[in-house]
């Protein structure tokens, strides 16, 4: 429907925000643990052919690449903010790769070795992440059992990556997310150099080692210079459309409140769930 510009095509827009997310909670949900369980299984046996390596780089590319693209989207929400151009969008790329990769990468590693606590060890990072998310009271959903189902979620996402969830300035949460993270991927490689077979990764085991860490230390310098230098700035403040429509609960009712049939004019249309969730995403830091 957008795309032939039918009547219709904003409420396929509206319709696509929330898709961006599902699209992001897919990812994390799907994507990285299939990553991980790719990389298991070459570690283990030993054996991988060039197509393997194709296959985790792109699959790496596209975990990252849904970042940028759900950033992308939620940025759309906010008018008083600049757009984003190719360039932010490359570097905003470049970091979250640098990011994701290793971590995805330090997990695969102390799987292969300790197979049997990869499920503890996420578990117990999830119930730490639900709790930060709690204590933030985030408002994401209208009904209480939706928002604990959404902060479990993003419990989920923030093993893997990080965003903002809640109204405030996030430089101290990302600084104690990422040291959290740091000193985690530090302790996976260290359990796997430890418990490693010595004989089958001399040829990589050391490289992996250092390599790892340093690649994730370059992407938080990386990130740091793009909220410097490449991030988007703030252009004006712009008052809320008074006639918005509410988004009531994102669920059947949403959908036919936004009906396209009402008579209501498609500019009016706005995904006030996610328009919250930008306003938060984007909190000053």
């Amino acid at each position: 429907v957008w795309w032939r510009k039918e009547e219709g095509s904003d409420y396929a827009i509206y319709l696509t925000h929330d898709l961006s997310m599902l699209r992001l909670i897919e990812t994390f949900c799907e994507s990285a643990p299939q990553l991980i369980l790719m990389i298991y299984v070459m570690l283990r046996t030993n054996k991988a052919r060039t197509v393997q390596f194709v296959s985790v780089a792109a699959s790496t590319t596209s975990i990252t690449w849904m970042v940028v693209d759900y950033h992308r989207s939620l940025r759309s929400f906010l008018p008083d903010k600049a757009k984003q151009h190719w360039g932010s969008s490359l570097m905003y790329f470049l970091w979250n790769l640098l990011l994701i990769g290793p971590r995805v990468a330090a997990l695969a590693l102390f799987s292969s070795v300790l197979p049997d606590f990869i499920a503890l060890h996420f578990l117990l990072l999830w119930l730490v992440f639900v709790l930060w998310v709690w204590q933030q009271r985030t408002n994401f959903m209208d009904s209480a059992g939706g928002e604990w189902l959404y902060r479990a979620t993003v419990g989920l996402i923030w093993y893997f990556s990080w965003f903002n969830v809640a109204e405030g300035r996030t430089l101290g949460r990302s600084i104690i997310y990422h040291s959290f993270i740091t000193v985690d991927v530090v302790v996976l490689l260290a359990t796997w150099w430890g418990y490693r077979d010595r004989v089958q990764t001399k040829a990589y085991g050391l490289a992996l080692l250092i390599a790892l860490p340093l690649t994730y230390l370059l992407g938080l310098l990386f990130k740091a210079l793009y909220y410097c230098c490449f991030h988007p700035k703030l252009l004006r403040h712009l008052e809320r459309e008074p006639r918005l429509q509410e988004d009531l609960a994102g669920s059947d009712v949403a959908f036919r409140d936004f009906s396209t049939q009402d008579g209501m004019p498609a500019s009016m249309l706005c995904n006030q769930r996610m328009a919250c969730h930008a306003a938060n995403f984007y909190t000053n830091r």
